[in-house]
């Protein structure tokens, strides 16, 4: 089965399955872990998407990458409600790496637009996180917004203690070896 799926992606023989008319490098990384999910129903999976990262040097590029992530995502959010085992038994959490610095670089694509780093300054400290999940087990509608270096704000080294906590084994980590907390927030 592996062997098959590898082919299919190197070989570029991914003939369109979600009606798009093109697949790129993300899609084709969500794609593939749908079917991985479809086949093996994994305990903890992790699909990296890396075209947003064009922002470097092409805005446009980015907001065009940025709106196909969002079509992947919900693309690989319709498969695990529609997967037999997955349904209403998992929990998607969606984290960047990093953000975006507030101001741009002198990088200037072809529609005139700046383009943007991401070098430690608050902006690009900061990030957004979604967690989804079944309903009775997520806190309903529930959006934090609160200013950076707030004592309650969320901090990308609390995702994995939130994994851990998901999965059940957080309290089998010896204290001090993961920086973070859980992001017992959005859950009830």
């Amino acid at each position: 089965w592996l062997n098959t799926m590898i082919y299919q992606v190197t070989n570029g023989n991914i003939e369109n399955p979600w009606g798009t008319g093109f697949m790129t490098g993300d899609m084709v990384n969500v794609y593939f872990g749908i079917e991985v999910m479809k086949e093996f129903k994994p305990e903890l999976m992790v699909i990296n998407m890396t075209d947003v990262d064009i922002a470097h040097f092409d805005y446009t590029q980015y907001a065009s990458a940025i709106s196909v992530a969002d079509y992947a995502l919900y693309k690989l959010w319709d498969a695990i409600q529609t997967t037999p085992g997955m349904a209403n038994d998992t929990v998607l959490i969606v984290v960047p790496e990093h953000g975006r610095n507030q101001d741009a670089n002198s990088v200037i694509d072809t529609y005139g637009r700046y383009a943007l780093d991401h070098n430690n300054d608050q902006m690009s400290r900061e990030v957004f996180c979604l967690i989804a999940g079944p309903t009775g087990r997520m806190a309903p509608a529930q959006v934090i917004d609160l200013p950076y270096n707030h004592p309650n704000i969320g901090q990308s080294v609390d995702v994995v203690p939130t994994i851990a906590n998901i999965l059940g084994f957080d309290n089998e980590i010896p204290f001090g070896m993961l920086d973070g907390r859980v992001l017992s927030e959005a859950f009830l």
